[in-house]
């Protein structure tokens, strides 16, 4: 089935083109990717000899041998050294696939396959830093695809998530969290893809394979593109931060007991009064420290008298509540 690949496809990075010599050793045909690759329009090149054309003169005699190797029906794959044309034209290196070939009439002619040699090097330039990044980062990194599951994943994200990187592939969001946080995250994912706009810190719960612990990650969405700025996926890094919310919690809660008992050094005892006190106590205790609380007095306390030790009698208790 014919499909046509859409803008940012390998072939614009790698910069391919294509020529083809008659049985004369003549460039015949000139693609206008060639033209872009060599600086020199098809009316331009056809008829020219390519040896003359583009090779420096020092290296032209090993060229003509070489093109009569091809037309004699030899296959042949190598870097070649070319100029661009005219005074002062730049110079590089392509990598030519030369392939036999025969014309409506029988004759020996030759397909010739060129490849930017600069554009090859800066790929793979490219290839060796992003697997550094990648590879070699000590976040959880992971690549969502058009259809939001896992495309690729690096070897931290493996080891919280168990497996090698590569079994990740193919994966959905509903494969690592609960179906309330895998539902928040897939509409976080298309939101970033649709948009374009990043997600910073966002706060996801769920639990390793094979765990029963309550972990947090924060995420980082962003969606990536092509060379020619179409949008291939969704970039995600995640970081455990399960430490960071027990401390918060811990210095949460601590300093709630702070200003507890800072409101009750200023609230409880301003008075003598026994029953003004107990009431003190239960302003300050509810809700900021219990939902219900209760004081016990002992029921003589009240009245002025005296009891033996340890012959408690009635108590009167005062009862606070709060929701």
């Amino acid at each position: 089935m014919w499909q046509s690949s859409p803008p940012g496809s390998i072939y614009d990075y790698i910069r391919v083109a294509s020529f083809s010599i008659g049985p004369d050793g003549l460039i015949e045909q000139w693609s206008s990717r060639a033209a872009g690759l060599f600086g020199m329009s098809s009316t331009e090149a056809i008829g020219r000899d390519p040896v003359e054309a583009f090779m420096p003169a020092e290296l032209r005699s090993g060229g003509h041998r070489r093109v009569g190797e091809i037309l004699d029906g030899k296959e042949w794959t190598g870097l070649v050294p070319f100029r661009m044309p005219g005074e002062g034209g730049a110079h590089g290196v392509a990598e030519v696939y030369v392939m036999p070939s025969l014309t409506g009439r029988g004759e020996r002619a030759a397909l010739c396959i060129v490849v930017d040699v600069r554009a090859l090097r800066s790929i793979e330039t490219d290839l060796a830093a992003s697997q550094a990044i990648f590879g070699q980062s000590p976040f959880g990194f992971v690549l969502f695809g058009m259809d939001f599951a896992v495309v690729r994943a690096n070897q931290r994200f493996a080891t919280v998530f168990g497996g090698a990187a590569d079994d990740h592939r193919g994966r959905t969001v509903e494969d690592y969290l609960p179906r309330a946080e895998a539902d928040r995250l897939s509409a976080t994912l298309k939101r970033v893809l649709e948009t374009g706009e990043s997600v910073t810190d966002l706060q996801l719960v769920g639990t390793t394979p094979g765990g029963t612990e309550r972990r947090h990650w924060s995420m980082n969405l962003y969606r990536v593109h092509s060379g020619a700025g179409r949008p291939v996926g969704i970039a995600g890094l995640a970081t455990d931060v399960t430490r960071r919310h027990i401390a918060a919690r811990e210095a949460a809660s601590a300093r709630r007991n702070l200003a507890l008992l800072n409101e009750a050094s200023a609230r409880i005892g301003n008075s003598l009064d026994l029953e003004t006190t107990a009431r003190e106590l239960l302003d300050v205790a509810v809700p900021g420290f219990c939902d219900l609380a209760t004081v016990d007095l002992y029921q003589g306390l009240l009245t002025g008298e005296e009891a033996a030790p340890g012959s408690w009698g009635p108590a009167h208790r005062e009862p606070a509540g709060g929701s």
